[in-house]
């Protein structure tokens, strides 16, 4: 018997938002194979033929996001409009996987998901920016970078979205191309 794929599809995803659904509450170490399939209302072999354990649908996400930043970052990021692309990017990012940002940026999961997202990719940043990898310079701008819009996108996702998607795209964007001094100029009473 050969298996719909679009219901193999749509198993999956069910199975994914309740893993992502329980992972805003509780660490990954705390998840059960059990709670995620009770939330998904399947039974534990189904889950089987998906995932082999909870770090495994873990991956699975990480997967999904670090492929689509990747993608719009290749297609979109470049150094001559930067600004305007650096939005249009972000901001396409977090319309399709909201969920699974703030799921990945939680307290519990932070370090885990920017350090594999970082490794992923800087090749990518480098290359747009033609930083040669081997300079030791390349390395700390492109930790500067990085670091710089993730924790200001922990910072978003961890006050519960507090200004619009656009204003803080456009102070990631600005801080990066203008610099940080120059944002808290135009903040200043």
């Amino acid at each position: 018997m050969k298996k719909n794929p679009e219901a193999t599809a749509v198993t999956r995803q069910n199975l994914v938002d309740a893993f992502c659904i329980l992972l805003k509450k509780k660490p990954v170490q705390k998840i059960t194979i059990y709670a995620i399939c009770e939330k998904a209302g399947y039974n534990r072999g189904t889950f089987y033929k998906y995932f082999l354990d909870v770090y495994d649908i873990l991956e699975y996400v990480e997967n999904i996001v670090i492929a689509q930043v990747k993608e719009n970052f290749q297609k979109n990021i470049s150094p001559s409009n930067f600004e305007e692309t650096f939005l249009q990017a972000f901001t396409k990012i977090q319309n399709d996987k909201a969920s699974y940002f703030e799921v990945l940026f939680n307290s519990n999961n932070r370090q885990r998901f920017t350090q594999r997202l970082i490794q992923e990719i800087s090749p990518i940043f480098m290359q747009t920016f033609n930083l040669p990898p081997e300079n030791p310079k390349s390395k700390y701008l492109t930790e500067i970078y990085f670091q710089t819009v993730l924790s200001a996108l922990i910072c978003w996702i961890d006050n519960n979205r507090d200004i619009n998607l656009e204003e803080i795209s456009k102070i990631i964007g600005n801080v990066l191309t203008a610099g940080v001094v120059t944002e808290i100029a135009k903040e200043r009473i």
